[in-house]
């Protein structure tokens, strides 16, 4: 098939998968906390993510936008099933702020990275491809939609409880640590230090590897004073700190270079984000928290 058929049997297969998503999830239960926006950016994402991480993970050419690298097409998907599993987490227990919580990370991973490609990186893109015009579309959307929730205010009265002095070191200890690491590679891309910056010729790939580093730094810290949204950027981060490993392995098997901080520092944060998100009890928004350690 040509790209263009393979792209529209993509947009089928959306659609399809989101019209069962929001016969599950597309009702506005009580004390969910969503409007309409904030459902189908919800539903959207979790699903978008869930069906493009195979697509990304075999560097399939029609898939996305511009022609990634084999390892920073791994941890595309590797993020966005990281969106995806989180996402299913928001939707099974809705509230409004695990939701608001899920519509910044959308606005921190998507923001920057679009304001580098149009600003930066323009000349990446292949306008005669529909997958460009899908990319741009689905950014503009799913901001678009991920800040209107945002400016519908937060849920201030309701009661928190902080997690556990274990859980709360390990978001700041990380989080920092992260936030550093991302800013680094998004703002000098080519820098020559291949163990950190491991695209120094592929600045938008850097920045979109880059831009996962700070959403997930963001998820840490705004998650450290509530047990309830601890638990879920733990659960973010260990999908996506699992994931970078397995995508490491991949070149391993392949015979290719093995990006060894990116594996020992996410197999690290991979490892102990998933002991803490399973050392914490379950938490939903219409239970009182129970503090993990």
């Amino acid at each position: 098939m040509t790209e263009d058929m393979w792209f529209g049997v993509a947009v089928v297969a959306l659609l399809a998968a989101m019209a069962a998503a929001f016969r599950r999830w597309g009702r506005d239960e009580e004390g969910a906390g969503r409007s309409a926006v904030g459902r189908f950016v919800l539903i959207a994402t979790t699903v978008g993510g869930l069906i493009g991480a195979p697509f990304w993970w075999l560097d399939l050419q029609p898939s996305f936008a511009w022609d990634l690298p084999p390892l920073a097409s791994r941890m595309l998907g590797v993020a966005a099933l990281a969106f995806g599993v989180t996402g299913v987490a928001v939707l099974e227990h809705p509230g409004v702020a695990r939701t608001r919580l899920y519509c910044m990370l959308i606005l921190v991973y998507l923001v920057p990275l679009a304001l580098a490609a149009v600003t930066l990186h323009l000349d990446r893109f292949d306008f005669t491809r529909p997958v460009t015009y899908g990319f741009f579309a689905v950014v503009i959307v799913l901001c678009a939609g991920s800040a209107l929730e945002l400016a519908r205010g937060d849920d201030a009265g309701a009661a928190r409880q902080a997690p556990g002095e274990t859980v709360r070191g390990w978001l700041l200890l990380a989080g920092v640590a992260l936030a550093i690491w991302g800013a680094a590679l998004f703002l000098t891309p080519t820098a020559p230090y291949p163990l950190v910056f491991n695209w120094p010729q592929d600045e938008l790939s850097s920045r979109l590897i880059a831009a996962m580093l700070l959403t997930v730094a963001v998820s840490f810290f705004l998650s450290r004073h509530d047990a309830m949204l601890a638990r879920l950027a733990l659960l973010f981060a260990g999908v996506y700190g699992a994931g970078v490993v397995a995508a490491g392995l991949m070149n391993a098997v392949g015979g290719k270079p093995v990006p060894l901080l990116y594996m020992a520092g996410f197999g690290v944060i991979g490892l102990v984000s998933l002991a803490l998100f399973a050392g914490m009890k379950t938490l939903s928004p219409t239970t009182s928290p129970q503090a993990g350690s």
